[in-house]
């Protein structure tokens, strides 16, 4: 069983943690509501229809689902992001657009224990292209966050793109009510609230409670607080989640994958190239494909039988418009 400190499993395995661990070191938290700024701009009668439907269900299904496989990842997440309509089906000019990796772990990008800066580079320069006003970068680390952006070669990227890395800073934290069967308000870092656009972009790979981390576990680095309460019943806890934040697109870094012992990782006998890029409107459809990629089966993830129960989408593929393409 792995061990959760803060959220975050260890890289030392525990037998067991007692029940009272997870209640430590709750984070205080300002009590703020946030209206989001797209919201804010719209008519209110737009907005009320809007608010009127599910997280899942605000996305242009119309968009599908594409798996694109090739030689270069820069290259793939390009022609995967073009094979849904371009960028600016989803990125308006003028829009703050917040893009969120896997960025949890002080890993090598070869380690694939975080998501591929390439990918990421990608994404910030189609967003750059489609006109938005403000494009930020962050994640909620579980390994020290200077690290992690260092070493996964996200800084590296940000940096010389003159977009915004953000840092988790819990002076941030707002309660957000997911309005959830096991998550009612909790705190989420509020830069991820005052966003028009909010890219979802985790990397492919094996977590231990999880089964797998895609797409839909990624929202755990948008919420702070007490992370390891929410490990409990966790696939009901994800699409909690998911039901409260909106992806509005998300792209799977399946580069390569981690096999095992994830979701840190370090060992590289642990990782197997896979060469490809998953990017759908819907969570669920790119965490579907992703999860065939991996070799497992849907019925096998948990928050992926909660997701369908919930009518967040389907497990099976044949349901859902998708294609797979070779770059």
């Amino acid at each position: 069983m792995v061990g959760i400190i803060n959220g975050c499993p260890q890289e030392r395995q525990f037998q067991f943690l007692p029940w009272w661990f997870s209640m430590c070191g709750q984070a205080q938290t300002k009590v703020v509501t946030i209206m989001k700024r797209r919201a804010f701009l719209q008519t209110t009668a737009m907005a009320a229809g809007a608010m009127a439907l599910p997280s899942w269900l605000q996305g242009d299904e119309k968009a599908g689902t594409v798996q694109v496989g090739g030689k270069d990842p820069h290259q793939i997440t390009r022609k995967a992001i073009e094979a849904l309509g371009g960028m600016k089906r989803f990125v308006s000019r003028g829009d703050v657009v917040m893009i969120k990796p896997n960025i949890g772990w002080n890993r090598r990008p070869e380690q694939a224990a975080c998501t591929n800066p390439e990918v990421v580079r990608a994404l910030i320069e189609l967003c750059q292209d489609a006109g938005a006003a403000r494009i930020m970068v962050m994640d909620n680390t579980c390994h020290r966050a200077q690290d992690c952006y260092q070493t996964s070669g996200i800084k590296a990227v940000a940096e010389k793109a003159g977009v915004e890395l953000k840092f988790s800073d819990e002076n941030r934290l707002v309660i957000h009510d997911f309005k959830g069967e096991r998550i009612g308000k909790w705190p989420v870092f509020r830069e991820f609230l005052e966003v028009d656009r909010l890219i979802n972009v985790p990397v492919l790979k094996h977590h231990g409670l999880a089964e797998l981390t895609i797409g839909m576990k990624n929202l755990f680095g948008v919420v702070g607080g007490n992370r390891g309460k929410l490990h409990r019943d966790i696939g009901k806890t994800i699409v909690d989640l998911n039901g409260g934040i909106t992806s509005h697109l998300t792209v799977v870094d399946a580069w390569r994958i981690l096999l095992r012992n994830g979701p840190v990782g370090g060992n590289l006998e642990d990782v197997q190239e896979k060469k490809t890029v998953i990017a759908s409107t819907n969570v669920m459809n790119a965490d579907v494909l992703a999860t065939l990629l991996f070799g497992k089966q849907p019925l096998e993830i948990p928050y992926l039988r909660e997701g369908e129960l919930r009518g967040m989408g389907f497990m099976d593929p044949t349901k859902f418009p998708h294609s797979i393409i070779e770059a």
